[in-house]
C-alpha cells in the first residue's frame, strides 16, 4: 500500500472562503485526503462547506462539531481521526488560512527521505516556513543553531526578560528609523517548538507524544504539544524552501506592529486570558529554573502592564484579566471560561 499524506485543518467563524484556498492548494501539492474540523463554525460557512464535501466525498472528510473546542480540541480530534484511518502514514498540518505554495509538500518528503536519525518515524517532524509571520525568533534559532530561542530566554514572563531591556529598546527603535525589516531565513534547522500550522509528521509520532491538550483550549496549545516532540528526544526541522502564506492577512499585519504592551487592550481580553493562563503554566514546568527572576520578570511586567492601560485606555480590566490569567495557571485551573 502506498504511503498516503493526509492534511488536518481547522475551521470556525465564517471562514470558508479562506478554507477552501487552503483545501484545493493542498490537494494540488499532493495530499491525498484533506480531514476538515468545523469548529462549530457559522451556519453560512458551515454549509458552504457541506455542499463542497458532498461534491468531493473521496477527498475530503469533515467532522461537524456542536461546540467551538478550540484550536486544541480542534487539532485533537482532527489527528486522532487521521491516526485511526489505516491508509493515512504522514499528516500535514494546516491552518484554515495556510495556504501551501507549489513544491512545499514535496520539499518536505524529499527532506524526510533523505535525513538519516534513529527511530526516525517517532523522533522526527519537519514544519513549512510561514513566510506572512514574524518569525524572527525561528531564523534567530536557525542562524545561532539554538533551537530554544523560539521559547524566548529562560525565566522569561510573555517573552518579557529584564536583561533583554536593551534589545527591546534597539528593536523599537529600528521599527520607528527603518520599519519592520524581514530577515530571509537561511537553511534547514532545528526549533524546539513551533505552530499547527505546516507541521509534517509520521502518524507513529503520536504513540510518543500524544495529542494536544485539550484544557489549554486555545493560544500556546501548539507551544506546549510540539515541545513534547523535544522533550522526548526528538526533533523539529523547519524547512525554509516549503512555504506556505498565510492568506488572512489582518493577523500578522496586527502581530508585526504588536509590541510586549500593545496586546494589552480592554477589547482583547480573550486572547489576554488564555495566552498569559497558558504561558504561564507551561512556563513554569519547562522554562523556568530560577523562580527569583522569573517572579521579578512577572512583577516588572505587570508593572508597566497597569501604567500602560491606565494611561492609554483609563480601564484596569486588562490588568485585572491578567491577574486572573495567573492565579488560575497557579491554581491549576485550565479548560474553557465561559466568561471573564
Amino acid at each position: 500500500m502506498p504511503k498516503k499524506t493526509f492534511a488536518v485543518t481547522v475551521t470556525y467563524d465564517d471562514r470558508f472562503h479562506l478554507l477552501k484556498q487552503v483545501i484545493e492548494a493542498a490537494l494540488r501539492e499532493g495530499v491525498d485526503k484533506v480531514i476538515v474540523v468545523d469548529n462549530n463554525s457559522e451556519p453560512n460557512s458551515r454549509e458552504k462547506l457541506k455542499k463542497y464535501h458532498r461534491k468531493n466525498p473521496e477527498k475530503i472528510d469533515v467532522l461537524y462539531l456542536s461546540e467551538n473546542f478550540g484550536s486544541a480540541g480542534g487539532f485533537k480530534r482532527g489527528l486522532k481521526k487521521a491516526y485511526n484511518d489505516p491508509e493515512c502514514e504522514f499528516i500535514w498540518l494546516l491552518d484554515d488560512d495556510n495556504k501551501p505554495q507549489p513544491g512545499a509538500l514535496q520539499l518536505l518528503k524529499e527532506y524526510w527521505k533523505k535525513y538519516e536519525t534513529r527511530e526516525k518515524d517517532i523522533r522526527l517532524a519537519l514544519a513549512s516556513y510561514r513566510e506572512c509571520r514574524g518569525n524572527y525568533a525561528e531564523i534567530e534559532a536557525l542562524m545561532s543553531k539554538d533551537p530554544e530561542i523560539v521559547l524566548g530566554k529562560k525565566n522569561n514572563f510573555y517573552h518579557f526578560h529584564i536583561a533583554e531591556i536593551p534589545k527591546y529598546m534597539k528593536r523599537i527603535i529600528r521599527r520607528k528609523i527603518v520599519g519592520e525589516s524581514r530577515l530571509a531565513p537561511p537553511g534547514p534547522g532545528q526549533i524546539a517548538a513551533t505552530l499547527y500550522g505546516g507541521l509534517f509528521f509520521h502518524k507513529k509520532l503520536l504513540e510518543v507524544i500524544g495529542y494536544p491538550l485539550e484544557d489549554f483550549y486555545i493560544y500556546e496549545d501548539d507551544i506546549e504539544w510540539t515541545y513534547r516532540i523535544t522533550k522526548n528526544r526528538g526533533k523539529i526541522i523547519l524547512i525554509p524552501d516549503s512555504i506556505i502564506t498565510d492568506i488572512d492577512r489582518s493577523w500578522y499585519i496586527t502581530d508585526e506592529k504588536e509590541t510586549a504592551l500593545t496586546t494589552f487592550s480592554p477589547s482583547n481580553t480573550f486572547r489576554i486570558y488564555y495566552t498569559i493562563r497558558n504561558g504561564f503554566y507551561f512556563r513554569m514546568r519547562h522554562r523556568v529554573d530560577n523562580k527569583f527572576i522569573y517572579y521579578f520578570n512577572c512583577l516588572t511586567l505587570l508593572f508597566l502592564i497597569l501604567l500602560y492601560t491606565i494611561i492609554f485606555f483609563r480601564d484596569l480590566s486588562p490588568f485585572k484579566t491578567v491577574i486572573t490569567a495567573i492565579r488560575d495557571a497557579r491554581g491549576n485551573k485550565l479548560g474553557k471560561i465561559e466568561r471573564l
